[in-house]
Formats: structure tokens, sequence, C-alpha cells
């Protein structure tokens, strides 16, 4: 699969781009401090005023400022590496936890599983962005600043709240795939040759398994997502919501959450003031738009590799039918069409 990945230029050119913002969002931390310039008003050079924030996308500012003097540029740099981290770790957490409850349940008895499966499909029903506000609204509210507590706690009960939610499909899902796993017949044959769970389950599902892991994380990922973005049309922003005078305001520089935040703002009729709401909009559409498009490449490498395999399997399997009916156990495949031949002739 890996081969069919890097020969495949859409897959390249997303990856190049999804890497270098992650890592301009790195640097900027590493190197600037994760600050963001601020410019509240514009002088010409003669000194006169030209125009106070929120400024017009410019050469300088190539996004625009937003109502403090934020530049969108480096404020949408600087909070990448917030969203990707998140949902990836959420997206990581859903798949581990999923894989340690789910692999043990899967080689357990059908009754069993059927038991499970419906106490799963029961919080499927759910409506999960509603259940993240109910859980999250009381603590994550803060009067001013000064409340907000070291950024290690809020963010830790959220990732944990928001990968409990995100748990029950996920175990679900890999279950069923687990255990249509078990009915193939090369983990037959190593269960009826004495292999012990541990043994068939890092030796021979694993390998199998490592590509559908890779398309549940990413799926997760663009679910994770979607979820912050609700939650943020809420007034819930990641790590934190403080409640300012002119109303409310995320704690970090988070794309879903200056989503959220500036969709508070969108009633103002002018454009310039509608462009903070579009900014982070279109940079998440592009974002899912992006991780989508990874994802069905890899989903066709996947595909790709598989036909590769049954095609495999067929070519073995007729190399095989063919040498049992050889002339003579050491008689090479290439020669039997030889051999019938020169029968034909004998006999002719």
């Amino acid at each position: 699969m890996r081969r069919v990945l890097i020969r495949d230029p859409i897959f390249l050119i997303g990856f190049v781009i999804f890497t270098s913002l992650l890592l301009l969002s790195i640097g900027n931390t590493i190197f600037r401090d994760g600050e963001v310039a601020q410019i509240m008003i514009r002088y010409s050079d003669e000194g006169k005023l030209i125009a106070v924030s929120p400024l017009k996308p410019s050469l300088d500012q190539w996004l625009g400022t937003d109502r403090a003097g934020n530049d969108l540029f480096q404020m949408m740099i600087e909070g990448f590496k917030w969203t990707v981290g998140i949902c990836a770790v959420v997206a990581f957490g859903r798949m581990l936890i999923g894989l340690v409850v789910g692999i043990p349940l899967a080689f357990r008895s059908d009754r069993l599983n059927h038991y499970f499966k419906m106490v799963l499909e029961g919080f499927l029903i759910l409506p999960i962005s509603l259940v993240a506000l109910m859980l999250l609204y009381p603590s994550f509210i803060y009067a001013d600043s000064t409340m907000i507590p070291p950024l290690f706690k809020p963010v830790t009960i959220e990732i944990l709240i928001l990968v409990l939610l995100g748990l029950p499909a996920v175990t679900l899902y890999l279950i069923t795939e687990v255990r249509q796993l078990l009915k193939q017949e090369f983990m037959i044959v190593a269960e009826t040759l004495g292999g012990s769970v541990l043994h068939r389950v890092r030796l021979h599902m694993m390998p199998h398994l490592i590509p559908t892991l890779v398309i549940v994380f990413m799926q997760q990922f663009v679910q994770t997502l979607m979820l912050l973005i609700h939650l943020s049309l809420f007034g819930i922003f990641f790590g934190g919501t403080v409640i300012i005078f002119e109303g409310i305001m995320p704690a970090l520089f988070e794309w879903s959450s200056m989503f959220g935040y500036y969709f508070k703002q969108f009633s103002s009729t002018t454009w310039m003031n509608n462009h903070l709401f579009l900014v982070p909009a279109i940079a998440l559409a592009a974002l899912v738009f992006l991780v989508n498009l990874l994802t069905s490449r890899v989903e066709r490498a996947f595909r790709l590799r598989r036909q590769e395999d049954a095609v495999t399997e067929v070519s073995i399997s007729q190399t095989e039918a063919a040498s049992s009916s050889l002339a003579g156990p050491f008689t090479l495949v290439h020669m039997k069409g030889s051999i019938e031949h020169d029968k034909k002739d004998k006999s002719g």
C-alpha cells in the first residue's frame, strides 16, 4: 500500500500541503513563542490615519485583521497545530481504546457479542454534540481571563469527554472488522495449529487490520473536527470560553473556536466585518476537504493492494494445480506444454 501512495501524485500534493501547514504552525511556536502581530491603526507615510481595525487584506496583512488588530493569517497559522493536534489525539484515543476493548470481545462467543452490540447501538442514537454541550458547559465558561485554570486541566477534560463520546461507534465497528477477519481461512488455520490469541493477533490479524485502522483514524479526525465546530456555535470553545463586555471570546487561536467566535459577529452588514467569519469558515472547509481527499486516496491504495493480493493468490493456485498434473515429479511447469506436444506426436 505504501508503494501505491508514494506513486500517487494527488496524495503526495495533499500530504505536502498538510505537512507544510503543520510545520509552519509548530515553527511559529518555536521561533516566535506563538505570538500574533497586532495592528490597531494604520498610518500613511505622511503620518495620516488611513484605517482602524478590522483592516482590509493587504500585502502586509494577507487576510486582514480582526477588531482587536490580530493578523488573521498569523492567527490561522498559529491555530492550525491546535486544531490538528486535538483531532488527532481524540481520534487516536478512540481507536486505541476501541482496539483494547474490541479485540478481546471479538474472540468471545456470539451470544456475548450480540448483547454487547445491543448496548453499544443504544448509544449511537444519542446526539453527540448536545451531550458534549451539557457535559462541558458548566465548567468551561469563565467570567474573565483571570479565572482560566492552567491549560492542561481543561484540555485534558475536554479530550477525555470527546474520546468517550465517540468510543461506542468505533468499538462496534472494530469488533465487526475483527470478527470478519476471524472467519478467514488463515485465521482458522492459525487457531487449528494451536496459536495463542496474542500470537494470532500480533502476527496474523494486525497486518490486515492496520490499513483499516488508518482509514478509521482519518474518519474520526474529521468527525472530531465537526464536533468541535458544533460546540463552537454554541459558544463552547476549546480550552474554555471567556465572557467579556462585548460577548464571549476563545482562550486559544484554534480554528473551530475562531469559527464560532466570528460567527457571533456575522450579523454585521459590511463585507469587512463578514470576512472575519469567512476566513476560518473557508479554512475549515479546506481542511475537511484535504483530509477527506487523503482518506479517499488511502482507501484507493488499500483496494489496489487487495486486488494485487487476490491476483497473486490466483497465480499461486494455478501454479500448484499445474504442478500437480505434471508427467513426472521433477518436471518443470513451463515444460508441460512441450511434453504434451511430444505425446501427441508419438501417438500420431
